[in-house]
């Protein structure tokens, strides 16, 4: 899907693990991870490029991955199941709507009877005619599309396959994330469902879903809405959350729901790019948050190389356009994550002042200075080239060692998304620099 051209990004937040903690502040820091890991493994669930890309940066991360399709010809549930060693869950995200056969599993409105303990029961239930409507019941395409996960194999074979309803109960101190975007988020909601009837402790499952559609009845929250942990996030605006109780009628949402505001550049509400953007600024808001509150940030290790010599980091220079300047404070903290990830001893100035006095001061041999920019492309609503300029400077004789310019529009992505990515793709630019010149 084109529209999810932007996760180049997702390596830059996933080094900074929160640690179990306390409520208030850290506790809101807390799940603003989650909710912003969730949001890139929704992603990551998605075939092409970009899931290739997402992936890649959780396994560099220390995620193992495995990904479960259907055989050729066949439709239904595709997703993957993610652990990591130390890590005290479990991620499961499934696919949201990327083919037509997809499309015709969204069609199937009509509802069907939800019950059972087990997959045979589940089936067979669902094949009853002429259930009251007082019983629970939900989407029939949704089921279907959750039923056929069961027939799912995995992708690249490197051990066995791991069942959802056995992963839990061999660890009881692990719990398990379902999420998924749009289609993605039904079938997690479903699918949580499916493993409380099946016994799986409450305490033990989340389900996370980003702009999903209701799955079922009134009987049927009613029945699951005591026990299932779910949260729902919702960005204003976005039809499909709502669709099924307009257009068809009963169907209830039910959970817990958050509602954010996607950017103005983002033309359609229910697109993954917008609750990605959405989940990178509340992560900072509520990490900034914590920090003020006291909180120690844990310091991340990932990907750090050796013998550069001492770093000076200059503010980043903003000549954004008005209509972007609410970004420049996240791109400023994307930014200094990624020094912070790659760069084993640096100095960060805390205002715009001549570096190289202060470079030297600090001890430093480099001084990095960068800028953002933005240009409108012409006919082209809320579309931008984002440009990020960085400079490295030899601190000693205050010459400009190298320079990049790297640039990325935003057909496909928000401006902080694609300034992220913009400053990921220049990163190999400045370690192969370090490599060649220590």
């Amino acid at each position: 899907m084109k529209r999810l051209l932007l996760f180049c990004l997702v390596i830059c937040l996933l080094a900074y693990h929160p640690a179990p903690g306390h409520a208030g502040a850290k506790e809101d820091y807390e799940e603003a991870y989650i909710l912003y890991l969730t949001a890139a493994a929704s992603a990551a669930a998605y075939n092409g490029r970009i899931g290739e890309l997402v992936n890649r940066y959780l396994e560099q991360d220390g995620w193992q991955i495995d990904h479960y399709v259907q055989s050729q010809g066949h439709t239904g549930a595709r997703y993957l199941i993610a652990q990591k060693k130390d890590v005290p869950y479990y991620l499961v995200s499934i696919v949201g709507t990327e083919n037509d056969k997809d499309i015709e599993t969204d069609l199937k409105f009509d509802k069907i009877y939800f019950a059972g303990s087990n997959e045979e029961e589940f089936a067979a239930n669902a094949a009853k005619k002429d259930v009251l409507g007082t019983e629970p019941k939900v989407h029939r395409g949704f089921n279907q599309f959750v039923q056929a996960g069961l027939s799912a194999v995995l992708r690249n074979p490197r051990q066995a396959s791991l069942s959802l309803p056995d992963l839990l109960p061999a660890d009881k101190t692990r719990k398990l994330y379902i999420t998924g975007h749009s289609l993605g988020g039904a079938a997690a909601t479903l699918a949580g469902a499916r493993l409380l009837s099946a016994g799986i402790s409450p305490e033990q499952l989340e389900v996370i879903t980003f702009g999903a559609p209701a799955v079922g009845n009134d009987a049927f929250a009613a029945k699951f809405s005591p026990t299932l942990h779910l949260t729902r996030i919702v960005n204003s605006g976005d039809m499909i959350t709502g669709i099924l109780q307009t257009l068809v009628g009963g169907y209830r949402q039910f959970g817990r729901e958050i509602n954010w505001q996607p950017p103005d550049t983002v033309s359609d509400a229910h697109q993954l790019i917008g609750y990605i953007d959405c989940a990178i600024k509340n992560y900072y808001d509520k990490r900034r948050l914590a920090v003020a509150a006291g909180m120690q940030l844990p310091v991340p290790s990932v990907g750090k190389q050796k013998n550069l010599g001492r770093v000076y980091i200059t503010p980043l220079g903003n000549n954004l356009p008005a209509d972007l300047m609410e970004d420049f404070l996240y791109m400023q903290e994307a930014l200094q994550d990624e020094y912070q990830q790659t760069l084993p001893d640096y100095v960060t100035a805390n205002a715009q002042t001549d570096w190289r006095e202060a470079a030297s001061a600090s001890g430093c041999r480099w001084a990095i200075v960068s800028d953002v920019s933005a240009m409108r492309v012409k006919q082209e609503k809320n579309t931008y080239y984002i440009t990020l300029t960085q400079t490295v400077y030899d601190v000693t004789t205050g010459t400009a060692a190298t320079t990049a310019t790297f640039s990325t529009a935003t057909y496909n992505l928000t401006p902080l998304e694609a300034f992220i990515h913009t400053f990921k793709g220049m990163h190999a630019h400045f370690t192969d620099h370090f490599a060649n010149t220590n």
